[in-house]
């Protein structure tokens, strides 16, 4: 078995059996940003799950994007209730988009003004944060992004039609734990999130037969960033985020 089936082995055991790792066994931790987004894939078609979703986000460095597949049994309509037997319950704010049409992966790049015309609606979301590791944050970026840039669920509230960019812009965020408010304001992580979206779908190239097989497809939802950082919810929490113009997820 090659370094990349070990690493992703690893992280589907730790999942199915909710612990955690100290490391990647034998040798087999990322060496590279290629290879972090191999274990990604390899995690992916392991699992068998169908593609529904992504998260994006700005990247530092040598890594230009941090993205990751999130499948369909990982996407929720809100309202949503997750398991206490998550870990970390880490909870970001954020704001989704839907495609609605195809962007298959190509030679040529996509635009921003691509992405504008691809997409159908937006949508507040909340995703929950796990890491398959004993510490968070996760030490090591590159372990963080094989393990699906710790990725556990996407909520996503009710979507409303994309007409103009005006939409997304001077929004300002709201997170609820507990009855605890507090404003979600640090903006879009990557900036303009149009921009953003135009990386991942030229980033598309770049992956496994499968994902450059597959694209960006009508349907796909794009999640682009926590506005709020993370913050961490306890046992049965009761959890909102929402922006004034967008609407709620819960």
């Amino acid at each position: 078995m090659d370094r990349i089936s070990i690493a992703a082995d690893a992280l589907i055991d730790a999942e199915n059996a909710n612990t955690v790792l100290k490391e990647f066994p034998n040798l087999s931790a990322p060496k590279s940003i290629e290879e972090a987004f191999l274990i990604q894939d390899a995690v992916l078609k392991k699992r068998g799950r169908e593609i529904a979703a992504w998260k994006v986000g700005p990247g530092s460095g040598e890594m230009t994007i941090t993205c990751a597949p999130i499948t369909v049994d990982r996407v929720f309509k809100s309202p949503a209730k997750l398991p206490n037997s998550n870990k970390l319950k880490g909870i970001e704010c954020e704001i989704a988009f839907r495609l609605g049409n195809d962007l298959p992966s190509m030679e040529m790049m996509y635009s921003r003004d691509d992405i504008k015309n691809s997409i159908k609606t937006l949508t507040v979301a909340i995703e929950a944060v796990e890491t398959r590791f004993d510490s968070w944050p996760v030490a090591n970026p590159l372990w963080a992004l094989a393990d699906n840039q710790s990725n556990q669920a996407l909520i996503i509230g009710d979507e409303i039609e994309f007409f103009d960019e005006q939409q997304i812009k001077g929004l300002e965020g709201h997170l609820v734990i507990d009855q605890q408010e507090m404003v979600a304001d640090a903006g879009f992580p990557g900036g303009d999130p149009l921009s953003l979206i135009a990386k991942l779908a030229n980033h598309m190239s770049n992956r496994s037969s499968y994902i450059q097989a597959r694209g960006l497809r009508s349907g796909d939802i794009i999640t682009t960033g926590s506005w709020n950082g993370v913050n961490f919810a306890t046992q049965n929490s009761l959890i909102k985020a929402y922006f004034n113009e967008l609407g709620s997820a819960i």
